[in-house]
């Protein structure tokens, strides 16, 4: 049975994060599933109604192999204790624990993103969150998608706006330890999420880009994907 794709986004990015990719894998013959929950709610649902949502918008079968990226990766793992699926691969984002509270960020960004809100609790767009540390911008890949300012005004004109408060909220996750699955580190960023895999025993790709590789290089992450799908036993030669 030919694996098919859902891509998950992040919360604070929308579903055209991840359509460069999408298009690739469709191109070379897979079903994709790129859910966009922002685009039928006035305002974005909290963290632990977000799967609810997402279950709204998609089809999964045990055909369906679920990429999450960025604080998709909880997501990711909570619709494959949900549904029956062939399995997960996270990319460059937290790994969340084997069962329990998964919040959407790690407390170190956490307190980052307390730091950046305005008076009411408001947060900037995500591109925005890095524009004093022109380091970590370019760690997260947007002085590239930068470079092309149609592009960028697309990409940025779609994102929320979240508020601190978002952030203070879990999802309960059931044991997934019987999940197969992989991780794609695009980011140096992540370099703590790769060490979480090895230790586990899953198979890591390193690619050596940016935390938005699956926007601005979707050719190395399609790629990655169909390499991972196989390094991970989901779909054979």
């Amino acid at each position: 049975m030919t694996p098919s794709y859902l891509l998950v986004p992040g919360p604070p990015v929308r579903a055209s994060s991840w359509q460069p990719t999408a298009e690739l894998l469709r191109n070379t013959g897979f079903s994709v599933q790129v859910p966009d929950v922002l685009a039928g709610n006035a305002s974005p649902p909290s963290w632990s109604a977000w799967t609810s949502h997402l279950l709204e918008l998609i089809t999964l079968d045990e055909s369906s192999i679920v990429v999450g990226h960025s604080s998709a990766c909880a997501l990711a793992v909570e619709l494959a204790t949900k549904k029956a699926v062939r399995g997960v691969i996270l990319v460059d984002g937290d790994i969340p624990p084997p069962q329990g509270a998964a919040p959407p960020v790690r407390p170190a960004l956490l307190e980052f993103i307390a730091s950046i809100a305005d008076e009411t609790g408001t947060l900037p767009p995500w591109s925005r969150w890095f524009a004093n540390d022109a380091a970590r911008a370019s760690l997260v890949g947007i002085d590239v998608l930068q470079q092309d300012a149609v592009a960028f005004a697309r990409f940025e004109q779609e994102l929320p706006r979240l508020r601190v408060e978002w952030f203070n909220d879990v999802v309960e996750l059931g044991r997934w330890d019987h999940v197969r699955a992989g991780y794609i580190q695009a980011s140096q960023i992540y370099d703590h999420a790769s060490a979480e895999a090895i230790r586990r025993g899953w198979p890591v790709a390193k690619l050596n880009g940016t935390h938005l590789d699956p926007t601005t290089r979707p050719v190395v992450m399609a790629e990655a994907i169909i390499s991972m799908t196989r390094l991970v036993g989901l779909v054979q030669d």
